[in-house]
């Protein structure tokens, strides 16, 4: 499994509020680390190294942002309260930035 596609597992990324690859990318981009050999991100050579916990938690937080400006029961009836969607985003953030500097290698 590549690291984008275990980073979407992680993040729930196609639920509301949704993220897109592009975004996930850029945070994996972001959580980029020397590899087991200690090439740096981008250098030649370098395997694709990520602390996927760190951006699981980046990730997470661009949700928490997204929700927080609602708080209403979104749709009326639904039952679903937009600001525990904010909560919930903001503890998924805390649950995965505890376990940061965990790593995995592209595959």
């Amino acid at each position: 499994m590549s690291a984008l596609d275990e980073l979407k597992l992680m993040t729930a990324w196609d639920s509301e509020p949704a993220l897109t690859e592009t975004e996930l990318n850029a945070t994996l981009a972001r959580a980029a680390l020397p590899d087991a050999a200690g090439i740096l991100p981008l250098a030649t050579g370098w395997t694709a190294t990520y602390d996927l916990n760190a951006a699981a938690a980046a990730a997470w937080l661009i949700k928490a942002g997204r929700a927080s400006a609602t708080v209403e029961v979104d749709p009326p009836g639904s039952g679903i309260v937009t600001s525990k969607v904010f909560d919930n985003c903001r503890k998924m953030a805390g649950i995965y930035a505890k376990k940061r500097n965990s790593t995995a290698l592209a595959t």
